[in-house]
């Protein structure tokens, strides 16, 4: 029995796939679809006709029917796609402290002690580090008798030698703070509450002033610098974010210039601009340096589909549906940027030689097998091919990864 209409005009841009489910019906049901079925088919714009039988369990009520009952029908618009590779577009992310510092040493000398560990949480002013403190203690009790003998000076002077006298003795106390200055740098202290990251030195090491003495940082609150989109980028707003597979919230607390390792991404989307969101950290429940995943850096292949190819699962979530290997495969998109009003870019876990489902006339299941129609109940030689001769090669799709 011919399914298509010789006369009917094929498109080439769409593709179309014809889809068989076997139902056990009556015979007048069938006789009234077939009819319904060349009446659709003169009306279709078409370029390929492929089968789907699916396995459907009979209804309570309804007779059961012969196994060679004609199956049901319905056409699929498909789509090629081109891949691109979610490396070119990769930026790793990851959580930060809200403040994170480097003490550093403010004067040369050896290190004494050192008073924290990793993973310790001093409070402001806590001592973490102390130098020698020898030289500095020297210093400051020859400042201090510098000045007991400048102010016993200055009791026996008279005239200009008060005048004097009097200078010397501010001078002797400007030299003991000094001195005191120096032997409180002996003692490093926390400038704020935090958490010891790293230690950068141990007992007896001789340090410069300036030189780092370990990391601290404050992780009550948590940062991170990610693309957005600029209508989402307001101060304020709460932006979904993924910290290593865990769904959580953060709020923007500023917006910058595109960082230079975003640019790449106006590829996929072309309004784009640098936001600092931040979350909430007290219950300890994420760490820095942890991974974040958003929601415009895609982790999977990158296709470019028609935004009517995006469906809405029963639970609620995105899915798109492709062919692949003559079956359908159900896949949950990661939206990227929109491409015009009709298209969009979607990462997912395409394989190079997927096909789009654009439409269909009935609903597919996951998992529904594909076969040319023409092979229905006949051999693979299509009828207008001579014996002996092998059937004419299929288009090759365009498809690069």
């Amino acid at each position: 029995m011919k399914l298509r209409n010789p006369s009917a005009k094929i498109g080439t841009r769409d593709f179309c796939t014809l889809v068989t489910i076997f139902v056990h019906e009556s015979a007048e049901a069938m006789q009234t679809r077939l009819a319904q079925f060349f009446t659709y088919t003169r009306l279709s714009v078409l370029s390929s006709v492929l089968l789907i039988t699916l396995c459907v369990s009979i209804q309570p009520g309804r007779a059961q029917q012969p196994a060679g009952d004609k199956p049901e029908t319905a056409f699929i618009e498909r789509e090629a796609i081109t891949l691109r590779h979610p490396r070119d577009y990769y930026v790793p992310l990851n959580l930060k402290p809200i403040r994170q510092l480097s003490i550093a040493s403010p004067i040369e000398g050896v290190v004494h002690t050192v008073d924290v560990q990793p993973g310790d949480k001093p409070a402001s002013k806590a001592v973490l580090v102390r130098l020698e403190a020898a030289i500095p203690q020297a210093e400051v009790a020859r400042a201090q008798a510098a000045l007991d003998l400048a102010r016993e000076e200055q009791k026996n002077a008279t005239g200009k030698a008060a005048a004097v006298a009097k200078a010397s003795v501010a001078l002797a106390e400007a030299e003991l703070k000094i001195a005191n200055i120096r032997l409180e740098q002996t003692t490093i202290r926390a400038p704020f509450e935090g958490e010891v990251f790293r230690i950068l030195v141990s007992p007896g090491t001789y340090v410069r002033a300036g030189q780092p003495l370990l990391e601290l940082g404050d992780t009550s609150q948590l940062k991170v610098e990610i693309p957005l989109a600029r209508e989402q980028a307001l101060v304020g707003n709460k932006i979904n974010l993924s910290v290593e597979e865990q769904a959580t919230q953060g709020t923007v607390n500023q917006v910058l210039p595109l960082d230079p390792r975003f640019e790449k991404l106006r590829d996929l989307a072309n309004s784009i601009t640098s936001a600092v969101v931040v979350m909430d950290n007290k219950q300890n429940q994420h760490r820095p340096g942890q991974a974040v995943s958003v929601s415009l850096i895609p982790r999977y292949p990158i296709a470019e589909i028609p935004t009517v190819a995006v469906q809405n699962s029963p639970q609620g979530e995105r899915k798109i549906q492709v062919i692949r290997e003559n079956v359908i495969r159900e896949l949950t998109p990661q939206i990227l940027g929109q491409v015009g009003p009709e298209r969009l870019y979607v990462s997912a876990a395409f394989d190079k030689d997927d096909e789009i489902v654009v439409s269909s006339t009935q609903p597919l299941a996951d998992g529904a097998t594909l076969q040319p129609a023409t092979t229905v109940g006949k051999s693979s030689t299509s009828p207008g091919t001579p014996p002996g001769s092998s059937p004419s090669k299929p288009p090759e799709k365009k498809v690069s990864f």
